[in-house]
């Protein structure tokens, strides 16, 4: 396209009425004097109907003031800034965008501010799946061994700087490989991951159950406020396990093996604590299966 046939200015409105990108003016103080037709397309919303109304009305609440301070900033030092938040379409769900502002100018003088934000949401579901893969056992959902690490060593400063006992519970299977040679390593699977949802259900949001690798799960108690709570949760823990899994149309019993330390009173270094931990489960094997060792 020629611009010098049709005029410049109808050049660039017909580029902003075709482009996918969230175009908007707003004035000095926030309020939407335009909207590109992409609204429509990307959000649902009439872009005639946003006129005269905030800028960030649609913007979901938990970044709306990041928006406003962006905003107020961009206006008192005319400088332009770029930001990630979300739009809420609306059917209530959201689109995740990087927006782009800056002061549209008169001569000299600042009159209006031009905001484009471009559709980001599939950057940041790969960024979402690269994080789970990199934090989380893809077999059953739980924190990995490197978010176990990070996270308990936030609980074991925690439980320090506020004088509180802290629990670890170090679980392995009974005989989980007989369970893979007999029924396969699909129905292993399935074992763990009903393991993990049963184990989850056992412990309170504070709590945190990780799976480390195989079939060991550790659980961490960062606000213990006594040592008869360790037995109580092995109890649940064990009468969540007293159900046979239903596997494949095949009945499968299991049980696992517990070993518990306690912080301060078992070791008042983290390494040492769950090192305690796996110990007191090695000794619980000892004494056959279904067992708990504190």
């Amino acid at each position: 396209m020629h611009v010098g046939l049709i005029g410049q200015d109808m050049f660039f409105s017909q580029l902003i009425e075709q482009s996918n990108d969230l175009i908007q003016g707003l004035t000095l103080d926030g309020m939407v004097t335009y909207s590109s037709p992409s609204f429509s397309k990307l959000l649902g919303i009439p872009a005639a109907s946003m006129l005269g109304s905030p800028g960030a009305s649609w913007i979901h609440r938990a970044d709306a003031p990041a928006f406003y301070r962006a905003f107020a900033q961009l206006t008192r030092d005319l400088s332009p800034f770029v930001l990630e938040y979300r739009y809420v379409r609306h059917d209530g769900t959201e689109l995740w965008v990087q927006g782009k502002a800056s002061v549209i100018y008169a001569g000299d003088a600042p009159v209006s501010v031009g905001l484009i934000a471009r559709d980001i949401s599939g950057i940041k579901r790969e960024h979402d799946n690269l994080t789970r893969m990199a934090y989380y056992d893809a077999l059953t959902g739980l924190p990995n061994r490197r978010l176990f690490h990070d996270r308990y060593k936030q609980a074991m400063i925690a439980a320090k700087r506020h004088s509180r006992q802290l629990a670890v519970l170090y679980l392995d299977l009974d005989d989980f490989k007989l369970i893979n040679d007999r029924y396969g390593h699909s129905a292993g699977d399935e074992v763990l991951r009903i393991l993990a949802s049963r184990l989850t259900k056992c412990v309170r949001a504070s709590d945190m159950v990780c799976r480390l690798g195989g079939d060991e799960f550790i659980i961490v108690l960062p606000q213990l406020k006594q040592a008869d709570d360790v037995h109580v949760l092995t109890r649940r823990i064990a009468g969540a396990l007293n159900d046979p899994l239903c596997i494949a149309q095949q009945q499968i019993s299991v049980t696992c093996s517990i070993g518990a330390a306690i912080y301060p009173r078992d070791a008042t270094d983290g390494m040492d604590l769950i090192d305690f931990a796996d110990h007191a489960m090695y000794q619980a094997k000892t004494h056959g299966k279904n067992y708990m060792q504190i």
